[in-house]
């Protein structure tokens, strides 16, 4: 006979594992990746070591468990966005406008985060430098289906749709990388306007800076 956790002992299990992971994001982004200890997320916590160590087999699978749930969730942002995409140019434009706003919306709600993510834990293994790499084309994927079939259908003019969107979700990262690494706090939003002026020029889109300072507006 198979053993069935109770429903109300799962869900304990379930709180107490939740508790875990958002208490190492938070201490993982005070004190960085490299010089959070384990048994620093514990005494924070407030659980023993044992009840970690039921849960977790180390700090990096914690790690690598935090980052999969950052990246499910953007990539989840940016398929809202693309979902919204046809061949109607008004649509495009605010499509793109959307991708651009949410995703630096998305950073600069998880900032600390964000920084051990993509800046403090780079060389963290072979293993999680290869699924930084994966997650990083899964994304531009996400563009590149999108971007054909615009192309295609002349909405768009790129003379390649995968190196569009290569440069598409790099301008992205590429704010977002440098916008970690300033010394005085700044919001990262400024940085939304001129980003999809930027990247709706780059994939031949005709429309005025008005008409996208307006869907901004809304959108922000």
């Amino acid at each position: 006979m198979v053993y069935r956790t109770p429903p109300k002992v799962q869900e304990r299990k379930d709180a107490k594992r939740r508790l875990v992971l958002d208490t190492a994001a938070k201490v993982f982004a005070e004190r960085g990746y490299y010089n959070t200890k384990v048994t620093d997320i514990l005494d924070k916590a407030g659980i023993s070591t044992g009840s970690f160590y039921f849960y977790f087999n180390n700090k990096e699978e914690l790690f690598e468990i935090l980052y999969d749930e950052m990246i499910k969730t953007y990539l989840s942002v940016l398929q809202n966005a693309v979902d919204t995409m046809t061949t109607h140019a008004e649509s495009i434009v605010k499509s793109i406008s959307h991708a651009v706003t949410l995703s630096l919306q998305t950073f600069q709600k998880n900032k600390g985060l964000a920084r051990i993510m993509l800046i403090g834990s780079v060389g963290l293994n072979p293993h999680f430098e290869k699924k930084r790499a994966a997650d990083h084309q899964k994304i531009s994927l996400v563009f590149e289906e999108i971007f054909r079939k615009l192309h295609q259908g002349k909405v768009i003019s790129v003379p390649d749709a995968r190196v569009a969107a290569i440069l598409f979700t790099g301008s992205i990262f590429s704010i977002i990388s440098n916008w970690l690494q300033e010394d005085k706090p700044v919001s990262l939003v400024k940085f939304i306007f001129p980003l999809i002026v930027y990247n709706l020029q780059a994939l031949g889109i005709q429309c005025n800076e008005h008409e996208i300072q307006t869907i901004h507006n809304e959108i922000g």
